[in-house]
């Protein structure tokens, strides 16, 4: 392709995550999370900031379209996307006055573009298990620009206290709970798009450890979470356990941000659709 036709593809594929972050902002209503109705259990964040951060952030998930453009998942693109990554976390924070509304989404979507970018330009077609295979072999290289004995992320002091595997985990092992997402999607009868992605949200939240609630609550308290998004999952919404779920976020104070990262990152692989040669999806989540 002609330099000028990669940089708009590259364009098109950031403004896609974009539009994933955008869409999973104004999904309402979620239980505990920022929608467009309410800032859910948040008094630091509302619907414009969000809005603000997914704009500041396309310029770099192009850079790492760019750079990962007839690339194979190496060693040398996993730091360079690690640095574009970690320039867009400064440049978030610096758009937001400090407010954390996109640092898990920017770690998901970076991986997710940059496999996404890298298939797409050496086979002219995206086959989704490869994109999570991709993920798990540009993963399983080191990034020896991370600077060391940095503060403890709020995920890393979760992982300490419960053993819990975070993002780096989920991404490893191929974000088995973005598969659960597009596994519910695709296996519900059409119906209202809202309420489908809304199962989504669901499906994730039943499943994944998420760090979020863990930094906020306790064991216990994500158990809980997990049940009442289950039952809630298996009839049509509204329904009262989905009532149930919202009551106890906010009564807990807790927010499921890890699941709405990767609910993000499966309507960005949803609007990829009409460039996917064939859906095969696993479920690996628990």
């Amino acid at each position: 392709m002609e330099e000028q036709t990669i940089a708009v593809k590259c364009h098109e594929f950031a403004l896609l995550v974009e539009q994933a972050l955008i869409d999973e902002v104004e999904l309402s209503p979620k239980p505990g999370l920022v929608d467009a109705l309410n800032t859910g259990t948040h008094t630091d964040m509302n619907h414009e900031l969000f809005l603000i951060s997914a704009k500041t952030l396309t310029p770099f998930f192009e850079e790492m379209a760019l750079a990962s453009w007839n690339h194979s998942m190496t060693q040398a693109i996993r730091e360079k996307i690690g640095d574009i990554g970690r320039r867009a976390e400064t440049a978030m924070f610096r758009a937001t006055g400090g407010v954390n509304t996109h640092k898990g989404a920017i770690w998901a979507m970076g991986l997710f573009i940059t496999a996404v970018s890298s298939q797409y330009s050496l086979t002219q077609q995206l086959f989704l298990p490869k994109i999570f295979s991709d993920i798990q072999v540009l993963v399983a290289f080191p990034d020896r620009f991370v600077k060391k004995n940095l503060p403890l992320s709020h995920g890393e002091k979760v992982k300490k206290k419960y053993g819990n595997g975070g993002a780096f985990a989920e991404a490893a092992a191929g974000f088995p709970h973005v598969q659960l997402a597009l596994s519910d999607y695709f296996n519900r009868p059409q119906g209202d798009l809202i309420e489908k992605r809304l199962h989504m949200l669901l499906a994730i939240i039943a499943s994944l450890d998420d760090t979020c609630i863990l930094y906020r609550s306790n064991q216990a308290v994500l158990a809980q979470v997990q049940v009442l998004a289950k039952q809630a999952n298996e009839k049509s919404l509204p329904n009262k356990s989905f009532e149930q779920l919202h009551t106890y976020c906010q009564t807990q104070a807790v927010s499921p941000g890890g699941s709405a990262d990767l609910l993000a990152a499966s309507f960005f692989l949803l609007s990829l659709e009409h460039l996917t040669n064939k859906t095969v999806l696993v479920a690996t989540a628990k």
